[in-house]
Order: C-alpha cells, then sequence, then structure tokens
C-alpha cells in the first residue's frame, strides 16, 4: 500500500498539467448579466443552438462579435457556421474529410452590430475525455474563413503562448450566470471583410 504522501504526490503530478477547474469559474457581474440578456433578446436568426436538445455537457453561451480587423467596425448580416466536439471530444462529423460537417454544428447571422449568441455546451478535448475544448467559426466572406476560440480556464500555458498573437485563434474567459451556465464574450475581427 502507498503512503498518504506518495499518493499526494501522484495525485499532483497528474494535477499539474491540468488547467483551472471549473468550480473555480466566477460568477458574471452586474454588467456582464446586462450584456448577456442584451445578447438574448437578439432576434432567433443571431442565435445559434448547435448541440441538440438534451445533449450531455455542461450549459455554454457565447456571446460574440463579428468586426472587421483592419476597422474594428461591426460585420452585419454575416453567416457564421459553428462547429465543435461532443463532451468526449468526438465531431461525428457526415463526411470524414469535411470538419465543418461535425454533429455540433450551426449557421447563425450577425445583427445590425455584428452580435451573435452561441447557446451549447462545452467541447470536449479532440480525441480526449477533458473538458475545455475548442469551438471553430467559419466567416463567409472573411479571408481567411476560418477561425478558433479555446476557454483561458481549460487552456495550458502552451495553449496560451500558441494563441497569444495569433489572428485566427483567441481565448474567452469564462463566467457563471445565475443558473450556473458557461458564459463567454468573444470579439472575432475577421480580415478580408
Amino acid at each position: 500500500m502507498k503512503s498518504p504522501a506518495v499518493l499526494f504526490f501522484l495525485v499532483m503530478l497528474v494535477g499539474a498539467g491540468q488547467c483551472q477547474p471549473a468550480d473555480d469559474i466566477p460568477r458574471l457581474d452586474a454588467a456582464g448579466q446586462a450584456t448577456l440578456r442584451l445578447f438574448q433578446a437578439l432576434p432567433p436568426s443571431c442565435q445559434v443552438r448547435p448541440a441538440p436538445e438534451g445533449e450531455p455537457g455542461m450549459p455554454l453561451l457565447i456571446c460574440g462579435r463579428l468586426l472587421r480587423k483592419e476597422s474594428q467596425a461591426p460585420v452585419p448580416h454575416a453567416s457564421v457556421l459553428v462547429y465543435h466536439t461532443d463532451i468526449k471530444g468526438d465531431y461525428r462529423q457526415s463526411n470524414p474529410r469535411q470538419p465543418e460537417t461535425a454533429r455540433i454544428s450551426g449557421t447563425v447571422q450577425t445583427d445590425e452590430q455584428g452580435r451573435f449568441l452561441i447557446s451549447t455546451i462545452l467541447p470536449g478535448k479532440y480525441n480526449s475525455k477533458g473538458e475545455g475544448g475548442h469551438i471553430h467559426l467559419q466567416v463567409e466572406g472573411a479571408k481567411p474563413k476560418g477561425y478558433t476560440f479555446q476557454f483561458s480556464q481549460y487552456s495550458t500555458l502552451s495553449d496560451k503562448q500558441f494563441i497569444n498573437g495569433n489572428d485566427q485563434f483567441f481565448l474567452v474567459d469564462l463566467r457563471r450566470d445565475e443558473q450556473g451556465r458557461l458564459v463567454g464574450f468573444l470579439d472575432v475581427p475577421a480580415r478580408g471583410m
């Protein structure tokens, strides 16, 4: 039988590569709650629910804005495809050669101010059982059209270093709303719009 000190050391080694646990995610402040309500009031065409009703996983809301990279002006009425893995890290594409055919996917239109709301689940890491994977966006008319975001609380230091300065990858800080759902705010400065 291993001593408690050895077990503690083993647990610490396993945990060292992990990210901040979900229990440490702070609550939305009053300003964040007000912003979330504005996004929840967007027209249905500006909201997408990629995960089907009853999909296992932690509920996640992403309040997004699509901007022109060059001017930071909002991009109105743009089409954005959203897709990601399930909680097991599986895309389950209908066409294995096209990741955008993932089972959990949907398309949303931005409003006049470039805003859109994604209501889904926290994806699992690709080919892994861990939480906090990433979400892909394909912006029609952008060059390049592909953008990806993941979550600060579930990202390693090497993830953060890779994302820093890469204009196609973004980090989103998560908060919890009054119902315990994860909420993030994302600006996507797209090139060529």
